[in-house]
């Protein structure tokens, strides 16, 4: 310890540059100084610490008359910016920002290495290299040849600026030069936003034939950015694909969209989609989501592989949720690109409005609501609808010493409609008013037998409603019902307003699980819904027809680590014939994921929107496979068992370790509309780690052979 103190004073003392800046450190098994003292020389493991920067050699000697180092290595100068450079001997002044390196080598936020012959460090920012070879891939004797690498003649790194500047450089692929580039320009690793090009992807499909996408990112300040992608295809297509995003004190945005320079497959034509979205923070706890979503005809998104969507829902929501009260704002409209529907029969959502709020109110715990809502729908051809709706409600439980769970509920709603353009409807106004009393029993017994705990609770619903209106009332918004576990004791199993279930009728049900102390448990609910008279209010595809609910039964079982299975059925009361019902069967890993179900529905020519519609039977199947540490297999298929074909068939290769991430993908996707046909698509990617990209934690780094 002296003898580094010693050396500390003597070089704040005589060292001219290092004594007006920063406290110099010297560490070394040994340092000599000459008789005039003009010649420092340290050797063994030598370290230098001076303005942030650290300089590790085998052996320095610094010059005082020439004000200059000369360090012997293997050497290693740390600048603190990411930035470590290795070389085998440097010519350095005594700021350690200007000289030469010879068998330079620099290792850029522990992902890019560039490897020169020389190079000099210029200024304390610049460190110019030559005859230069880039990569971040570990390269050991049994593989001399990384992945990929860039050779150029001369580089030049900005630790300023941050950016890496290559001249006449080659891109080598597995070692065969690939591309020639006079100039390149890219963001020192580490940076998270810099202008420039992005890596292509290429891609190939049966109606665009091949295509290149070359996306250019631009910065646009702190706060706002733009990638801008040509979209070239072999059958002389030509598209323009925007993302500009933007964030802001109280939210951000992101508008997105791709529009056709040159049409081969529709030529005169003018084609593409936009795609908004954006949230944002308002006064007083309220939220601000939007989106608009537009396409110029039924066939581009799914012939250029942007979506399958067939409908495209636009939309400006304004909401508030806090304990004890909600509202909720929104305005939307719809585009279809389904066969055979009519644009003009498509309602626009002008607006719709509710609100709601709770207190505690009355015995047994019990909870007073009061809500107010609005929807106006309005249509270019067709029918329009203005519905005025709010009520009141109050709702209270308790739980008998003998473990029998009471539940009441009592509620009053009241409903005014506006019915235009449409001959079917008599009264232009209808008036309703619709009361709903109901009472629920539970009684959840436990046992527990040491290997497991098991539940059994019965459950009993009694629900009546009536129904006390001037005329008949559209169904707009309760086109759907259903019947499953999550429904079977619901007060109404319409899904709006529009449509209620009225009568007298008793919800019957039993739940059951087994609660394992390894961690895995299992769950039954079965159940069925009676009433007094059947009415017509609901088709027999809803499970929910006649005097007699269908017999619905699901089950889950969830087995660690990451196996889960659920199935649910419905079977007709008097035969318990088999009506609709699915399962899904779902395994997580690490190395291996899979996800498989089966769907049936029965046709039903009463239900109002699916009637057109055959049986459908579907069987489904996903997988992801590491089969290797550096490689992983995906899969996904999709089988119509009823037409017995096949929907869907696609399949993915991926490559990935420290420095590249190679992604294949080969699919074929059945015509499912007149739009577009059914067609085989190809994707290829390629993510490089220090070129724009990070390294993904996922792949793990390869490692050399140990000798």
């Amino acid at each position: 310890m002296r003898t580094i103190l010693a050396v500390m004073i003597w070089l704040a003392a005589t060292l001219p540059s290092w004594a007006q800046g920063e406290e110099v450190t010297l560490l070394a098994d040994r340092v000599d100084i000459s008789g005039n003292g003009d010649v420092i020389t340290a050797s063994g493991a030598v370290t230098v610490r001076y303005q942030g920067q650290v300089l590790e050699a085998r052996r320095i000697i610094y010059d005082r008359g020439a004000d200059r180092l000369r360090a012997e290595g293997p050497i290693r100068l740390l600048t603190g910016d990411n930035v470590i450079v290795l070389a085998d001997l440097a010519e350095l002044d005594a700021d350690m920002e200007n000289g030469l390196v010879m068998g330079a080598r620099l290792i850029l936020d522990e992902q890019l290495q560039i490897a020169a012959e020389s190079g000099e460090r210029i200024g304390g920012r610049y460190n110019g290299l030559d005859r230069v070879v880039a990569s971040s891939c570990v390269v050991c004797a049994e593989r001399p040849t990384p992945l990929w690498r860039i050779r150029a003649r001369r580089v030049v790194h900005d630790e300023v600026a941050e950016r890496i500047y290559f001249r006449d450089a080659w891109f080598d692929l597995a070692g065969y030069p690939i591309l020639y580039l006079p100039a390149l320009r890219i963001p020192a690793p580490g940076v998270e936003r810099a202008t420039g090009a992005l890596m292509p992807t290429f891609s190939g499909s049966d109606i665009y034939g091949y295509g290149v996408k070359l996306p250019y990112y631009v910065v646009l300040g702190d706060h706002a950015d733009v990638t801008l992608t040509p979209f070239i295809t072999s059958e002389r297509t030509i598209l323009l694909e925007s993302e500009y995003r933007q964030n802001f004190r109280s939210g951000n945005i992101e508008l997105s969209g791709a529009f056709s320079l040159t049409d081969g497959l529709e030529p005169g034509e003018i084609r593409g989609f936009v795609a908004n979205r954006g949230h944002f923070d308002l006064a007083y706890g309220y939220d601000l989501d939007f989106e608009l979503n537009l396409v110029t005809d039924d066939a581009f998104l799914q012939e250029f592989n942007y979506s399958d969507d067939d409908r495209l829902t636009s939309f400006l929501d304004v909401t508030r949720y806090r304990a004890s009260d909600y509202t909720e704002f929104r305005i939307a409209g719809y585009q279809s690109l389904r066969d055979g529907e009519d644009a003009g029969e498509i309602p626009l959502v002008l607006p719709s409005f509710e609100t709601r709020k709770v207190w505690d109110a009355g015995p047994l715990d019990g909870r007073l609501g009061a809500g107010l809502d609005v929807m106006n729908l309005v249509r270019t051809d067709g029918r329009d609808v203005l519905r005025l709706g709010g009520g009141g409600d109050w709702r209270g439980s308790h739980t008998f010493d003998t473990g029998i769970q009471f539940a009441a509920v009592g509620d009053l709603r009241f409903d005014a409609y506006h019915i235009s353009d449409d001959a079917g409807f008599d009264e232009e106004f209808v008036t309703r008013t619709l009361p709903t009393v109901g009472v629920t029993l539970r009684w959840p017994w436990a046992l527990n037998t040491g290997a497991a705990t098991h539940v059994i609770e019965p459950i009993a619903q009694l629900v009546y409603s009536d129904s006390f209106q001037s005329g008949d009332i559209p169904n707009e918004d309760s086109l759907l019902p259903e019947l499953d576990e999550t429904s079977l004791f619901s007060l109404n199993r319409f899904p709006g307003q529009d449509a209620q279930e009225t009568g007298s009728r008793a919800n019957i049900g039993i739940n059951y699980t087994r609660y394992d102390p390894n961690g895995w448990e299992a769950s039954l609910t079965a159940g069925q819904v009676f009433r007094e008279e059947a009415g017509d209010r609901f088709s027999v595809g809803s499970g929910l027809t006649g005097l007699t609910s269908d017999f619905i039964i699901a089950a889950s079982v969830d087995l660690p680590p990451g196996l889960e299975m659920n199935a649910s059925a419905l079977f007709a009361p008097d035969s318990l014939t088999f009506r609709q019902g699915s399962f899904a069967i779902a395994y997580e890993s690490v190395k291996f994921d899979v996800e498989t179900g089966y769907v049936f529905l029965a046709a039903d020519p009463q239900d109002q929107t699916m009637s057109l519609l055959p049986e459908r039977q579907e069987y489904r199947l996903s997988t992801r496979y590491r089969f290797a540490p550096h490689w992983e297999f995906t899969g996904e298929f999709r089988y119509d068992l009823a037409e017995t074909r096949s929907i869907l068939r696609k399949a993915g290769l991926t490559y990935g370790n420290e420095c590249a991430e190679i992604a294949f993908s080969v699919s074929r996707r059945l015509a499912t509309s007149g739009n577009v046909p059914t067609s085989t698509n190809f994707g290829l990617s390629l993510n490089l780690t220090g070129l724009g990209s990070r390294s993904n934690p996922e792949w793990p780094t390869r490692s050399c052979a140990v000798r």
